[in-house]
């Protein structure tokens, strides 16, 4: 205990490891707050380390149960524990006096939880509606959609302080009655020492590639409003125009085999790879320095603006020329032909033709990678994303 400072609690559901992995800012985020309070960490147990600037700087509390998010089943059954066991959580932060707690991720019922069990003082991050995600097609499970989402905006309401990873994240919640003064948009930062670019060919070996291929890349969890099943469809499509582009598709998740099964009912399966989840960050790195083409894919549900997904961030890191779906938070920082080349995500016409266009004009993704590199230090900064985010958790310890 720091005799003098405020106390601040963090809580995520993957726990400290995974959350560095997912938002690299946290641990010198923790390691900036810790200088002016007392930093105490809650969350799952995972098989990955911790990083050390993290576990220096805050008390780290692991709840008995360890998650594997490569496991969809037992990632959602970790999520269920998580959310039952957070009115304890809560209720063990208000008797350590705690005088703020800053969940960053929009887990469905979580701030509820928090203000009911904790009290008044809590952060949240606003990105994922994952209701909506998973249930939002479903007849059956669209009501309970409906009163989780009242219930989350009635909690967000009241809060004191939202983040979010897009300004058009902002707009959304103030049309839905969120006092736009207390949301805070920082985007997602990078770890430029984990993603940048590095020797092409030998990545594109790594995965089979040779010069003569045109390397389409994505990487992230497997849901359902990615839209890669319409990937595939347009690479179908196009094969005859362009016989050279193959889909790289690194990550996993729930819909990998239908992926694969509509790849093969297409006929595509040779120009798909499916990578599953790689080894580490670095081998991300690697994966994504083997492409040519960095692709950032949506459905186009209207959750999908609140996003400067890692997606994006990293492939501009990598200096990729970015084929994006037109979206709010994407179009915050890819302008058209500019660093990259904008789709309706409902338009595969649009979509097909600007993918051939990048895949038939090596000029094109060389400018257009280079200026997206350029981008990604000006807009990812780490420092910019650490000073923004400390100062505005400040602002509601002191608040007390």
């Amino acid at each position: 205990m720091i005799p003098g400072k405020p106390k601040i609690a963090f809580w995520f559901r993957y726990g400290p490891a995974e959350h560095a992995e997912l938002f690299h800012a946290i641990p010198q985020i923790v390691a900036e707050l810790s200088q002016h309070a007392e930093v105490h960490y809650f969350g799952l147990r995972s098989a990955k380390p911790i990083p050390a600037l993290l576990s220096q700087s805050a008390t780290i509390h692991l709840l008995p149960f360890t998650v594997n998010r490569g496991n969809n089943r037992d990632k959602q059954i970790k999520t269920l524990l998580w959310l039952i066991c957070l009115p304890w959580i809560g209720l063990q932060c208000r008797f350590m006096r705690i005088q703020a707690v800053y969940i960053d991720e929009t887990l469905p019922l979580a701030a509820l939880i928090a203000r009911i069990f904790f009290g008044r003082q809590v952060a949240i991050t606003v990105a994922d509606f994952f209701p909506e995600i998973y249930w939002g097609q479903s007849r059956l499970l669209r009501p309970a959609v409906h009163l989780i989402r009242a219930l989350d905006f009635a909690a967000w309401r009241r809060l004191p302080l939202i983040f979010t990873r897009a300004k058009a994240t902002r707009t959304f919640l103030a049309k839905n009655g969120v006092l736009p003064e207390r949301v805070v948009p920082v985007y997602d930062p990078c770890d430029f020492s984990i993603y940048h670019p590095e020797e092409c060919a030998p990545a594109r070996a790594k995965f089979g590639y040779d010069q003569t291929h045109i390397v389409l890349v994505h990487h992230g969890i497997l849901h359902p409003n990615k839209g890669n099943d319409q990937v595939l469809r347009v690479l179908a499509a196009t094969r005859t125009l362009c016989p050279a582009l193959r889909y790289l598709l690194v990550g996993d998740g729930p819909e990998r085999a239908r992926l694969e099964a509509l790849a093969s009912e297409l006929g595509v399966s040779d120009l798909v790879q499916f990578t599953g989840w790689l080894p580490s960050m670095a081998d991300v790195n690697t994966a994504l320095n083997a492409g040519d083409i960095g692709l950032v894919m949506r459905t186009g549900m209207q959750e999908d603006d609140f996003h400067m997904t890692g997606a994006l961030v990293h492939n501009m890191a990598c200096g990729l020329p970015i084929l994006a779906a037109r979206l709010g938070g994407v179009s915050e920082v890819i302008k058209e032909e500019d660093a990259g080349l904008l789709f309706d995500p409902s338009n595969a016409i649009e979509f097909g033709a600007k993918l051939l266009r990048l895949a038939t004009d090596p000029e094109l993704r060389r400018r257009m990678g280079h200026r997206a590199l350029e981008l990604a230090h000006e807009n990812f900064d780490m420092d910019k994303v650490v000073q923004a985010t400390t100062k505005a958790l400040l602002t509601i310890t002191e608040a007390n």
